[in-house]
């Protein structure tokens, strides 16, 4: 395909190829030929031969650095930069490419700097190559888990894109469902409004439409000179630390959030503005406990195994040998988990203090050509460590010796181990039961175990100590904001209004959205708005904003909304919000409810009722009530089972949950092409867990490693 002459020239000039570059647009062409074709060396070789013949050249120079770069000859490819800097020193393509090569080695903070002097650079036309650096800088500063400034990168990607390019949205997509991020960290930070009656008005607004165009360094110039000359006004100080943030300076950030939250702000924005900045700041980190795995040598292995079977305190399980793969070691010969208390003969009428709490697995290991027998204990550092050890010593008695080694493995935190735990239940306890004891210890956790750990984002004081401190309500508010947002869950809500109680802070209060556009309103405060007076055009971007932020408890709230309003049908189909809303239902009365509406609508409109039949099936066979889930399948198989995709999800469905073995679906279906469940792609990730400021960055790593069954 012939390259357009009036295309913008490779060289990054801003002029058209025919009147920039003339001489060159046949070897130019060549070259793009050859990577039309996938021979990305030949291309190479060929810009290589035309440097020769045209040395110095920024178009040819910008050609052979992308290739090197795509071909990973990193070194080439820094001599190549170097060189097209040299020769043009206000190219944006040169700088792109300087920003490009720093992301392809994992610096992509650094690459933040030559990007904005490429962006700087650029007047009209965007160069392809500073288009794609701006990909390639989010990217990588996704990876290196700065999580504004990649987020601002990518979101700037995504407005400048052609259309049909969907990578950096993709990866938005994905950080934000399943990531774990809190939503104060998934919903855009933007820039705040500027005073409309100040004097510095003007130049704020140049600031504003430069931010827009991702000349954010630039901006950051600008608001400095106004900060020096006015002080420290609030949107001043704001808009500098997001700017901060955009450009990969998080300690700037964090230092501006702080200050601002201090300010004389409204309560919100105070409130919201420093929990970002515990979020971010590494001195507001807590200190990890050790994941450890101890060995004791073995004296006697029949007197052992016999101790640990015969009491209640251990409970035997199996291990999936797929655990073991590929590892320096044997599958062990016995496994048991080690419980704070012993296991109860009946689940029947047990009560929530009677439930045994997991605190350690125990692998017995039989003699190798190496090693002798041993036992060895998997737990954490913390609350429960001395009981787990106290345990081991007394039920092993002298069938084992002293720890002879002690290794680590994994980390969790103080407060990790506040929201989680780890239940171990008698086989016969009711689902109804468990569930409503799971709800209780939730409550309980929430309530009375969080405001008692030290926090550092509090100077070090847990919750209820600060509670006492007027100097710390902001903080403190802001810890409980970021531990509502965590949660992403509705059910959370009476917990947290308790928890506020108890600690002596002011509940939210409701936004009535009368008079004023909410459709940009922080995400964290939807929950608050009235709905019902929410207008429809913000009712659709409330829920498009929500959806893709993951925001379930938003998501839920907006969604109510939407199926009882017939003048939203179009733009939020009620099937599809009726999907969301039951994924997001915690509780299965409610849940069955919901896909009882569900049904009795899509029957209403002609629709097939198989997806809420599904839905019904999946959460019966989820909470252990075997005679409905058949009565559901029943009915499925009289009304939908001609339907493949049906067929298909059923077998998915009775296989995902083990009541089919991989045998039995490959005999029923192709499990590759069996489609998810209603409700699946609307599920979260991470459901159920309370995330943590210290919780698995993206990128995953730094949990706890303790290893439990399944």
């Amino acid at each position: 395909m012939a390259i357009d002459p009036y295309a913008p020239c490779p060289c990054g000039s801003g002029k058209k190829l025919k009147f920039c570059c003339t001489d060159l647009v046949d070897e130019i062409e060549k070259i793009h030929r050859m990577i039309e074709g996938e021979q990305p060396r030949a291309a190479l070789a060929h810009a290589e031969q035309t440097l020769a013949k045209h040395p110095r050249r920024a178009s040819l120079l910008d050609l052979k650095a992308t290739l090197e770069l795509s071909l990973e000859q990193i070194d080439s490819a820094r001599a190549t930069i170097e060189q097209f800097l040299d020769v043009d020193p206000n190219s944006p393509s040169a700088h792109a490419c300087h920003a490009m090569l720093l992301s392809a080695t994992n610096e992509g903070r650094a690459a933040a700097a030559p990007l904005q002097r490429a962006l700087a650079l650029v007047e009209r036309d965007m160069p392809q190559r500073v288009f794609e650096a701006i990909g390639a800088v989010g990217r990588a500063l996704l990876a290196a888990g700065q999580i504004v400034a990649a987020q601002a990168h990518l979101w700037l990607h995504v407005g400048i894109a052609p259309k049909g390019d969907s990578r950096a949205l993709e990866l938005l997509i994905n950080l934000n469902h399943y990531s774990g991020l809190p939503l104060l960290l998934r919903d855009q930070l933007h820039l705040l409004d500027w005073p409309a009656d100040v004097p510095w008005r003007i130049d704020a607004d140049t600031a504003s439409e430069l931010a827009d165009k991702g000349k954010w360094q630039q901006a950051v110039g600008i608001i400095d000179q106004l900060g020096g000359k006015y002080g420290a006004e609030p949107t001043l100080l704001y808009n500098r630390a997001v700017l901060a943030g955009r450009l990969a300076d998080d300690a700037m950030m964090v230092a501006g959030l702080h200050a601002y939250a201090q300010l004389d702000v409204s309560l919100d924005d105070a409130v919201e503005a420093e929990a970002v900045a515990q979020l971010l700041d590494p001195d507001r980190r807590e200190a990890t406990l050790d994941s450890v795995v101890r060995e004791h040598p073995i004296r006697d292995l029949d007197a052992l195994v016999e101790r640990l079977t015969a009491d209640r305190r251990v409970q035997k399980f199996d291990v999936d040998p797929a655990q073991f793969a590929g590892a320096d070691q044997p599958r062990p010969r016995h496994t048991f988990v080690l419980l704070d208390q012993p296991l109860s003969e009946s689940g029947v009428g047990i009560v929530r203090e009677n439930v045994p709490g997991l605190i350690g697995v125990i692998a017995i290991f039989g003699r190798q050509t190496d090693r002798a027998e041993r036992l060895e204990l998997t737990t954490d550092r913390g609350r429960t460590f001395d009981a787990a050890l106290a345990a081991v010593a007394e039920i092993g008695g002298d069938a084992i010796g002293e720890m002879s080694q002690e290794r680590v493995i994994g980390a969790t935190t103080p407060t990790e181990q506040a929201l989680h735990w780890r239940w171990h239940f008698p086989v016969d306890t009711p689902p109804d039961l468990r569930h409503k004891l799971v709800a209780e210890q939730r409550h309980f956790s929430i309530v009375d175990r969080w405001p008692e750990v030290p926090r550092p984002g509090l100077g070090g004081k847990t919750p209820l100590e600060a509670a006492r401190d007027p100097q710390l309500k902001i903080p403190l508010m802001s810890a409980v904001l970021i531990l509502e947002q965590g949660s992403n869950a509705p059910r959370d809500g009476t917990s947290l209004a308790v928890l506020r109680e108890k600690l002596g802070l002011p509940q939210p209060e409701p936004i009535d959205p009368t008079g004023r556009d909410v459709s940009h309103l922080p995400l964290v405060r939807v929950t608050r708005l009235d709905i019902e007076q929410v207008s429809d055009d913000d009712l659709v971007q409330l829920y498009r904003r929500s959806v893709f932020a993951a925001a379930r408890a938003v998501t839920a709230k907006v969604a109510t909304e939407a199926v009882v309003r017939p003048s939203v049908a179009e733009k939020i189909p009620p099937s599809e919000a009726y999907r969301r809303l039951i994924a997001a239902e915690d509780d299965h009365q409610r849940a069955l409810a919901l896909i009882a509406e569900a049904r009795e609508r899509s029957e209403a409109v002609g629709e097939s009722t198989a997806p809420w039949d599904l839905a019904e099936l999946e959460l019966h066979i989820d909470t252990g009530n075997a005679q409905k889930a058949q009565t559901v399948l029943a009915r499925i198989e009289r009304q939908h089972l001609d339907d493949p995709e049906v067929a298909a999800a059923v077998y998915r469905l009775l296989y995902e949950t083990g009541v089919i073995s991989p045998e039995d679906l490959a005999g029923a279906t192709d499990a590759e092409e069996a489609p998810a469940m209603a409700g699946a792609a609307a599920s979260d990730a991470s459901r159920g867990r309370i995330w943590t400021p210290d919780s698995d960055p993206p990128a995953g790593g730094g949990k706890s490693s303790l290893w439990t069954p399944s």
